[in-house]
């Protein structure tokens, strides 16, 4: 197919032009409003290729440069989706030759990056997920980075389910000299929030492991949650899942206003298909990933340069 590019003050004066080349029997591939008025691109005749499209839009495609990004998408098991979704941001943007580059520019364009304050913030964070996602630890790491930041944190464990959580983030809180308080009934978390927003700069929840697909549980954190101004409910869910029933698990979650979606053991997968899919389908940013077992090592922010360098070094 012969493909033509016409620019005209009118989308009326750009069709005279075309019916004075080729008549009406014409293609229209896009109409794009431009600073001269408008940009009509046609083809006609020959059966037109997707490639042709392609370029007729966005200009000519590295083909090698996007089969790099996909390949890198595949083995982490993104669904073919939200690959389709990534390469089609990345296709009109590739000017570098670096992969991890190539891969940001997909990433920033497809999803939110929303990292948790590290320094004051009066607001509670509530870390909620399913059990065994890591939660206790990532309480214990922004209680490290607090610290590290000179800052004052409330730390408020309401997990008395799993035998042995109490403990451990106990231990963690005492050799940073953070009072640990202790909630039982759920009704009880407002008044210790309220407690601590006087004494601390930033307040952090550990919940109880849950099984999202049932009902109760959810109901639990529902109540757990309350009415507590400012509190904010996080995400936490680890790497490696199959990235289908990620995206079921953080569905479930959304009922408590969950808005962000913490990533735990991303130094223990080697695929990141399903905290990626979670995230796509239900909407949520993308803030702190724990990349270490270590709790002094911390989180680590991440935003779509170093996800994408994470992602091309598990390749």
């Amino acid at each position: 197919m012969k493909i033509k590019t016409y620019v005209a003050p009118t989308v009326a004066n750009a069709m005279d032009l075309i019916r004075k080349d080729f008549g009406s029997d014409v293609l229209i591939i896009s109409n794009q409003h431009v600073k001269d008025g408008v940009r009509l691109t046609v083809g006609v005749e020959e059966e037109i290729s997707e490639k042709e499209i392609e370029e007729a839009l966005f200009g000519p495609v590295d083909e090698q440069s996007l089969l790099r990004v996909k390949e890198v998408l595949e083995m982490h098991h993104v669904p073919d989706i939200l690959i389709e979704r990534i390469l089609l941001a990345v296709r009109p943007l590739i000017e570098e030759d670096a992969l991890d580059v190539l891969l940001s520019r997909g990433l920033e364009n497809v999803f939110k990056f929303q990292p948790l304050p590290v320094h004051t913030s009066k607001r509670a964070f509530m870390l909620v997920g399913a059990s065994g996602a890591g939660k206790t630890i990532a309480v214990a790491k922004m209680a490290v980075r607090a610290k590290m930041a000179g800052k004052k944190i409330g730390v408020i464990t309401a997990d008395m389910k799993r035998a042995g959580a109490v403990e451990q983030l106990s231990a963690f809180t005492k050799i940073l000299e953070v009072d640990l308080v202790k909630i039982r009934k759920p009704e009880l978390l407002k008044e210790a929030v309220e407690g601590l927003r006087t004494l601390s700069d930033m307040i952090v929840i550990d919940s109880p492991g849950i099984n999202p697909f049932k009902d109760t549980d959810i109901d639990y954190l529902m109540n757990l949650k309350g009415d507590i101004e400012g509190l904010e409910p996080i995400l936490v869910m680890s790497a490696g899942l199959d990235s289908f029933e990620a995206s079921d698990i953080a569905e479930a979650f959304l009922p408590l206003g969950c808005k962000r979606l913490m990533a735990t053991r991303l130094d223990l997968a080697r695929r990141f298909g399903s905290i990626l899919y979670a995230a796509q389908t239900n909407s949520l940013g993308l803030c702190d990933a724990g990349t270490s077992p270590l709790v002094s090592q911390g989180l680590c922010q991440i935003d779509a340069i170093s996800l994408a360098k994470m992602m091309v070094s598990k390749e």
